[in-house]
Formats: structure tokens, sequence, C-alpha cells
């Protein structure tokens, strides 16, 4: 299931020290894996379970491999044993550690692990792994991965499904994969016996800007609609969306929050407030300054919100007690909020396919005055009617009551983004002297007030100077004046003196100026064939530079650059120079209108990107007027 894999993927890093960028592991290899899944009836509980029995065998390619071992479980599964062999014997000390799983920032509210050192001695050393666990809710029987964190030779599924139990299984990413399925009746328990065989498979590695595994990896979505294990009873889990919005709506509808405690915090947020958009951004932003984002979006359990109270107590909580505590505010004061389920761009589906995978994520929508606002509390720095990349043309469920609506959240342009920069420079012996303005808006002042944030004030100037110059020695900023680090109303500002050295060369007489001071994605080429998978830019972008250079008396205009304009649906570059009087004019555009580039599109856009440092590389020429 996706929530496993992740968290196992993050453990072996963790485990074995690995840099940050996950790469698959080459000491070992898994030569074959059957897993087993079976579903019964325990008779005991009155519930369907799931027995799952997951067995590896792992081969050392070096001598004393120290590999890690990781298992994830939650309040929904249960470890039943767990076997280790190496060479055919159990390791001396054998004992897993079973604990929860959280991390700096991250709480995984009921995310165990089981996890040991596996110790292979020799080349070709073999360890033999089996976990055998029961899972009581097939509602949470999600996804099975075909893919691990090093190569597989042989894996082997076998889903056995008794007739009494409706399942549809979807097949997602089997192209370019060696995959075979066969399904075998056994009368024995008048069950369906469904086999994929798979072979070599590639270790999963993490590329940088990579869509979500959804989109990437081979897996089976599993869809458990209904049960009816025994005369007369009927067990009903998500056959259809109304299935699975009554599900969520139970688990919402009484959560048992103090309306007391929030009606007075929803007083104070708006008291001396006379406008209903200031109540609700005072609201909003509240929420957003005060309350930590301390949640792990793809939990498995753990879809019901915390009690509104309760998250404004402790001052942290997850999107989906952000969420709630949002929504209960903006009732106490009089506000048409509801709760909303979606899945952010991280995960392929949507809610036409009913399944918990669907979504990993919770906001609060506001009606008001006949438009909806998607509140996301948990973007700390975006304002008010602004959306990230993350959400934007998501499916949302909202609630109605009994009822749900289905709706989107608003797709923005790139202009949301704007990174706005105007210069005014003299030409000062070597260096380009003068004034630098910036704006930012949406979630490029997001990126720079959650940099600002994250360290300590007194330290401020020193990391925008940072962050300005790009760590270029020969960019000395002064007089640096930056707008407040916590408006979310207003756009963030920043503006300086600059002595930009060694940008200006002379040659017999003749003046050469590289006004380009940033050379924004320049570096950007895509390494082919390395790069696997499509690139994702992580929001769309609209970078907009205007430098006027002052001409020094007895100088005009010699050699200027020429146009650049590369347009197409995905980005656009544009790069212009006007010669005026006593004055050049240099404009940069750069548009990123797509954030999804595909494999298919990289060798044009690394033309394109060529195109543009050809440009960079042209400079400006000033000449003496009598020659």
């Amino acid at each position: 299931m996706l929530l496993r894999t992740l968290i196992i993927f993050a453990l072996a890093i963790f485990l074995s020290c690995n840099a940050f960028a996950m790469q698959a592991d080459s000491s070992v290899s898994i030569t074959s894996q059957k897993d087993d899944y079976q579903f019964g009836y325990n008779a005991q509980t009155g519930n369907v379970e799931i027995k799952q029995k997951l067995s590896t065998t792992y081969a050392s390619a070096n001598y004393a491999v120290n590999y890690p071992i990781t298992e994830v479980y939650n309040n929904h599964i249960s470890i039943n044993d767990v076997i280790c062999k190496v060479d055919g014997h159990t390791p001396k000390g054998f004992k897993p550690v079973y604990t929860y799983y959280g991390e700096e920032d991250v709480f995984y509210s009921d995310a165990k692990v089981c996890y040991f050192p596996m110790y292979l001695p020799k080349k070709g050393s073999l360890g033999q792994v089996t976990f055998t666990e029961t899972l009581d809710d097939p509602r949470y029987f999600t996804n099975i991965y075909f893919a691990n964190s090093v190569a597989t030779q042989k894996m082997e599924v076998n889903i056995l499904i008794p007739r009494w139990m409706r399942v549809e299984i979807k097949e997602l990413n089997f192209n370019a994969f060696d995959i075979t399925k066969t399904t075998k009746y056994i009368s024995d328990g008048d069950a369906d016996l469904i086999t994929y065989t798979i072979n070599n498979i590639p270790a999963m590695e993490q590329e940088d800007n990579s869509p979500g595994p959804t989109y990437i990896y081979p897996h089976l979505l599993v869809l458990c609609k209904s049960a009816s294990p025994v005369a007369g009873k009927q067990i009903t889990y998500f056959g259809t969306l109304t299935d699975q919005y009554a599900w969520y709506r139970e688990l919402v509808k009484n959560i048992g929050t103090d309306e007391t405690i929030i009606a007075a915090k929803s007083k104070e947020l708006t008291t001396g407030l006379t406008t209903d958009i200031d109540k609700i951004k005072a609201i909003y932003y509240y929420v957003q300054n005060n309350i930590r984002y301390i949640a792990f979006e793809d939990g498995m359990a753990g879809f019901k919100p915390e009690k509104a109270d309760e998250v404004l107590r402790k001052k942290y909580g997850d999107c989906k007690g952000m969420a709630n505590l949002t929504k209960e505010l903006l009732v106490a004061a009089g506000f048409n909020a509801r709760l909303c389920w979606l899945g952010t761009n991280h995960i392929a589906y949507d809610y036409q396919t009913p399944s918990m995978a669907v979504d990993n994520h919770m906001i609060c929508a506001l009606l008001y005055n006949g438009k909806t606002y998607y509140l996301d509390a948990t973007e700390t720095y975006i304002g008010f009617d602004e959306y990230a990349e993350r959400i934007q043309g998501r499916q949302i469920l909202m609630e109605d009551g009994d009822k749900y609506l289905l709706s989107r959240v608003p797709v923005t342009p790139a202009s949301q983004n704007a990174d706005i920069e105007n210069d005014e420079f003299t030409i000062n012996g070597n260096n380009l002297a003068g004034k630098v303005a910036h704006v930012w808006k949406g979630e490029a002042k997001e990126n720079v007030l959650a940099g600002l944030n994250s360290i300590k004030h007194e330290n401020e100037d020193k990391a925008m100077m940072q962050y300005l110059s790009n760590n270029n020695t020969d960019y000395a900023i002064t007089n640096l004046q930056f707008g407040s680090v916590d408006s979310r109303d207003k756009d963030m500002t920043a503006s300086y003196d600059l002595d930009f050295k060694n940008a200006v060369n002379t040659f017999s007489k003749t003046i050469y100026i590289d006004l380009d001071t940033k050379k924004d994605l320049g570096n950007d080429v895509i390494k082919l064939p390395e790069r696997k998978y499509d690139y994702w830019f992580p929001y769309k972008t609209d970078v907009d530079v205007t430098t006027q250079l002052a001409i020094p008396a007895g100088y005009k205009a010699g050699n200027i650059p020429g146009k650049l304009d590369v347009v197409n649906p995905d980005y656009e570059f544009h790069i212009s120079y006007t010669v005026l009087p006593g004055k050049i004019i240099y404009r940069k555009k750069l548009i990123i209108n797509r954030t999804s580039l595909a494999k298919s599109k990289f060798a044009q856009w690394n033309l394109d990107i060529d195109k543009l440092n050809k440009t960079y590389t042209q400079n400006i020429t000033l000449t003496p007027i009598t020659e």
C-alpha cells in the first residue's frame, strides 16, 4: 500500500544514512517476492479481514551488507509474526523493534513501524523475511505496489477473493513492464484466486520534481465495495462515492467540539471589524499564523479531524484539524463554511474512483455571495483567494449535510505568482551601480516568506542578501529594506542599492556590459537520457525584469542583441532591448504556464534553454559618439 511504500523508503534512507535524494541501493537485490492476500470473515468481530503474508528473499551483491528491513502498520493492521533467515539460519539476537513512526515536524497519528537490520555477511548471502499480518477493515486495503526500493527479479501477488466479497481491481501503469495475470476459481471456499507475476522490476528511484508514485509505478488499486459473508448480513464499503461520503460524514458529524470556546475565539478575532471579508481574513490568517502544521498528508488512517477547541488549545494540528478549526471559527461568525476532502496533485486519481486512496488532504470551503473560496490553512503564507499549485484544478468533495457537492479548485494563471524586478543602473568604472526593487506575489511570495520565517529574526537581512545575490560575491547589496514577513494581503517587497562588480569591461574605448544579473532558468537544462520521469515545476512562474541603464555622457548605443521570443503552450521566454535617448531598457519575461513538462518535450525544452543562454551571453556595447 502507498503509505507503507513511502515510509519504507524514508526509513531505509534514514537508517542507512544515505543522502536526501533517494537512489536505489545496489548492495542488495530482491531475487523473489511473494505477497499473498486473502479475504475472510471473522465471526467473533463480525468484520471482514484481509490476511497478508509478505515473503521476500534478498541477495547480497557485496560483503558485510547491513540492510534495513522495515514494515509499516497502524491501528488497522496487526503484525502477527516476523521471520528472518540469513543463509538458512535465524540471526543471533534477532529482535524486531516495534514503535510509532515520526520525525521532525511530521506526526503520523497511528502509523507504526517494525524494523530491524539484516546483516548479510557474504557476497551472495540470501536473506529471507516473512511478515504475517491482519488488516481488519477492507476500506484501508487500497494499493498494492509491485516496485520496491531495490531491484526485484521476480514477484508474485496472489489475491484470494471469496465470491461473497465484491472487489474491483484496477491495473495502473502496467505499460513497459513484464506483468502477467491469471484467474482461477477455487471451489473449496467458493473464491477466485487472482495472480499477478512480474519479472525484472527496476528499483523505485526518487527524481527531483517528479510526479507522485501513483503516476509512475505499476500497481493495483483495490476497490472494496461490499460483502455478504453470511446469510442476512450485508456490509457496504465504498461501492459508490455516496457510500464513501457517508462514511466520511459519520467521522466528522459528531466530533464533539466545545462551541462555547470556539464562539469566544471567533468573536475575539472579529471584534471591531466592519466588513465580512475582513472578518473572514482575520479568521483564516489567524489559523495560518498560529496553528502549526505537523501532520503527514498521506496517512492511511486518521480521517477524523480533531476537535476544533483542542487544535486551538494545542496550537498545532494536521490538515484535518486546521480545516475543521477554520470552518468552526467561520461558522461561529455566521458564515457558511464547509469541510472539503481532496487529493493533491501528488495523486493520480479523483472521486470517479471511490477509495480512501483518492484523497490525502482536507481544506475548508467558504460559500459567500455566490462564490466559493477554498481556504487551505496549511499554506502558511499564501493569501486569501490564492491557490497553491498542488490543489489547483483538483476535484473537491464538499460536505453538504447528508449529501455532498463536487467541485474543483480554480486554476490560476502564472501571473498569480509574479516575480517582478525593476532596476536602474549607471556605469561606475567596472561596476554597475544603482537601485533594485522587487515584488513577489502568490507562491513566489510564499517561497520567500517561508525561507525568512524559518530563520531567526536577527539573521533575516543576511539571509535575504544571500537569496537576492544568489551567493554571488560580486553582487554587493546595501541599504536593504523589505516588507513585512507576516502579511498575507500585501505583496512581498524588497529594495536595495546595488554595486555589481566586474559587470562592465572596456576595450579600446568600447564598453561591454552584461545587463542580466540573474540569468534565470539558465542552469535548468534537463539531463538526457538520465532523466526517467516527467518534470514537474513546483508552481507556475512569471518572472518579469525591467532594467534601465543610463548611457554615460559621450557614448551611444553600439551593438544591441536581438530579441528572443520562445512561445508555446507550456512556457514562454521573451528578451528584448530598447534604445531610448540617454538610456537602454532591457526587458526579460519568463513564464511557466504549465507545471508538468512531459518527457517527450525535454528535447525542445533544452533547445529553448540553449537559445535563452545564448541570448544571455550577448553583451550590449557602448561606443564613443565621435566614432
